[in-house]
């Protein structure tokens, strides 16, 4: 294929997709996902009507990329921080705060990963579940052994405790940032510890 200005085809298509989810990262994170049209996604990204189906064959496809973009970003800041050096209980307190320091940050970021991709349809529910999964998945290697003879399995385990902070997460967003950033971590501490309490060996 022809090179234009220097870039060939595939990167002008790569380019023209990088618009329009950053477009829909500004959109849906300040209007919101169902108030959000294609005509104002193109508009925003400065792109004609056909560049949107020649990259996602449905806005649900564009808000699972936006979602992935963004949150895959503030996942390797997360890991980073349970990465550090302390007890299980320390390093998944860093782990939190870090996210709700993500979070707090930029309240576009948090209307997406907390707010919009909720609900949204199956598609997005596939993205949202692998992130999921991806968190308990390091929640997994930081938890200490399990107690012996209780018959638990250690990823359901971790993502009980992924679940229920990221509930505290989404309430935290919905009702405004009703409480500070420390109180959020704190109540997030007592479903961690009261879970490692139960489930898990002294640490």
């Amino acid at each position: 294929m022809r090179d234009y200005g220097g870039r060939s085809a595939e990167q002008r298509r790569a380019e023209r997709r990088a618009q329009l989810i950053e477009a829909g990262f500004e959109l849906f994170g300040t209007q919101g996902y169902a108030n959000t049209s294609i005509r104002a996604l193109l508009r925003r990204a400065e792109l004609q009507d056909r560049y949107f189906t020649e990259n996602f064959a449905s806005m649900e496809e564009l808000l699972g990329a936006v979602y992935d973009q963004i949150r895959d970003v503030a996942f390797e800041k997360v890991r980073a921080a349970g990465n550090a050096v302390g007890t299980p209980v320390e390093r998944l307190r860093l782990m939190i705060d870090a996210n709700v320091r993500i979070l707090e940050e930029d309240p576009r970021f948090a209307r997406v990963t907390m707010i919009e991709i909720f609900g949204a349809g199956p598609v997005a529910e596939q993205h949202r579940q692998r992130g999921l999964r991806e968190s308990a998945a390091v929640v997994a290697g930081i938890m200490p052994p399990l107690l012996p003879g209780r018959g638990l399995d250690r990823d359901a385990v971790s993502m009980a405790i992924t679940v229920g902070v990221n509930g505290l997460f989404m309430d935290w967003v919905a009702k405004g940032f009703n409480m500070t950033r420390e109180q959020v971590v704190e109540h997030s501490m007592l479903l961690v510890k009261g879970v490692l309490h139960e489930a898990c060996e002294p640490c």
